[in-house]
């Protein structure tokens, strides 16, 4: 189905929908701990574990989860997923037995009929031998059922019934319950002690951390400035360039802030500030955009609080200026004053000791002179007093320690502006290593860096000091075949 695009997407040069809640695996962003559950629940299912369990709050994207599990099963794989828990034990046996093809086409188009007890026990045996069939195959059965939490006692039973199918050496039937947190508590009831005994593996989906709401964010606006049909986003290369349209850093912080990392909220909550800066007639979504979002959708916006990294970057601030204060006072009391012109004024005897003031005879003088091989006139005889200083000098007064200038320093090319080039985005550190060495190799000051979550690798040119050079630059990347590359600030 077509979703026509509206006049935000259109105005912003988006070509899908970017915070869709749909759970579309173009968009599949593999934070930290979807990255984690999703390994060890395939894991599990390569080693024929029987029962397994994954819980997560409100929107963490275990939906997305489930999807993205289904991806990766192999043809040899038979599959039922279980989306509406709110079923019998009747539904639930008739569901598996029709996913897994065992009923014929015209009662997989009819509403389960009321089973009794003797029917339900030849169900289960033909599911049973359905599931010994497949061990020559090499192939395996997987039940999923979504929002488990709702389970009632009897179809929990009757799960636990079926993760008992197994061979001596593996399950024949593998089942994932996937659930809110408190599936763990229902699971913890005492009746239901023989299940959770059975349970092989758990696995929790974590809310984002804020810097990966900032590479999901990005990750979405990417993938919407793509044509939907040219490839498959999941492996999607983003050499093409990026989104028109981007959220600013302090945008993003409060995303994260006002969502609390929760992959659906920061849907909703994007989306809104999205049309936000396009009624503003701007391609930067703003912490104004944000907060106007937040107010329309009624989500409380917690007191303003400093980050992590800015409290970190104050405090070494000040660390820095107490540094610098006590070393300007140091400096300040233990340099000298600076010295006075070279003129040697007479010593006078008061200084040395009270009495009577002390005349130097021309004779003494040359005398004096003689003894040292030097020439004296009498003219340059010195006469000292304690009450006559030197001509021109005045009378001498304590020194004055010398104010030291404080000038601040010329600006360098590290305080200014500096403007680099996303080049290409890669999913794999290889192919993001070879394209920044064709670029290297062109002259392009090239690096590639991994995101907050590992996962995607850019290819960044740069940094230039002025935005002239990154035009030229953008234009060598234009001619290399790197079209709608994006410049910007750090």
């Amino acid at each position: 189905m077509i979703i026509e695009l509206t006049a935000c997407e259109e105005f912003h040069g988006l070509r899908a929908r970017p915070f869709s809640l749909t759970p579309d695996l173009r968009f599949t962003y593999h934070s930290t701990s979807h990255t984690h559950a999703l390994e060890q629940i395939s894991q599990a299912l390569k080693r024929r574990e029987g029962l397994m369990v994954v819980t997560g709050e409100v929107g963490t994207g275990k939906t997305m989860l489930c999807r993205a599990l289904l991806d990766t099963f192999e043809t040899r794989t038979f599959l039922s997923v279980v989306l509406d828990p709110l079923l019998t034990v009747e539904d639930l046996l008739h569901q598996v037995l029709t996913d897994f093809g065992l009923l014929s086409a015209r009662d997989r188009g009819l509403p389960p009929l009321p089973l009794t007890e003797i029917a339900r026990h030849d169900m289960v045996a033909v599911l049973q031998r359905f599931l010994a069939s497949l061990i020559p195959l090499n192939a395996h059965a997987v039940i999923i059922i979504d929002e488990a939490q709702h389970l009632t006692g009897p179809v929990l039973e009757q799960v636990r019934l079926l993760s008992n199918f197994e061979t001596d050496s593996a399950k024949l039937l593998q089942i994932v319950l996937v659930g809110q947190p408190n599936l763990d508590l229902l699971l913890q009831r005492p009746d239901m002690q023989q299940l959770n005994q059975r349970v092989a593996r758990r696995c929790e989906l974590e809310p984002l951390t804020e810097a990966e709401v900032g590479d999901y964010i990005e990750r979405r606006l990417l993938v919407a400035s793509e044509d939907p049909s040219a490839k498959d986003a999941r492996d999607l290369d983003l050499s093409q360039g990026g989104a028109m349209v981007h959220f600013a850093p302090a945008a993003t912080a409060l995303v994260a802030q006002i969502s609390r990392g929760i992959p659906r909220l920061v849907n909703t909550l994007s989306d809104r500030a999205l049309e936000g800066a396009f009624e503003a007639g701007s391609h930067v979504v703003d912490r104004k955009a944000v907060l106007r979002a937040a107010e329309h959708l009624r989500l409380p916006v917690p007191a303003t609080r400093w980050s992590g990294r800015t409290r970190a970057a104050i405090i070494a601030a000040l660390l820095l200026l107490a540094i610098l204060g006590g070393w300007w006072w140091t400096r300040a009391r233990v340099t000298p004053p600076a010295p006075a012109p070279s003129v040697t004024p007479a010593t006078p005897a008061a200084a040395v000791e009270p009495g009577p003031s002390i005349v130097t005879p021309p004779e003494a003088a040359v005398a004096a002179d003689r003894a040292t091989g030097t020439a004296t006139s009498p003219a340059e005889t010195t006469t000292a007093s304690p009450a006559a200083p030197p001509d021109g000098l005045a009378p001498s007064a304590p020194p004055v320690p010398p104010v030291p200038s404080v000038t601040s320093p010329a600006p360098t090319a590290t305080d200014a502006a500096r403007f680099e080039i996303t080049a290409a985005s890669f999913k794999t550190e290889e192919r993001a290593a070879a394209v920044t060495s064709t670029l290297t190799q062109a002259g392009l000051p090239a690096v590639s860096r991994a995101d907050a979550s590992g996962q995607w690798y850019r290819v960044v040119v740069g940094p230039f000091d002025s935005k002239e050079s990154a035009l030229d630059a953008q234009q060598q990347l234009d001619g290399l075949g790197f079209k709608g590359t994006r410049i910007y600030t750090r």
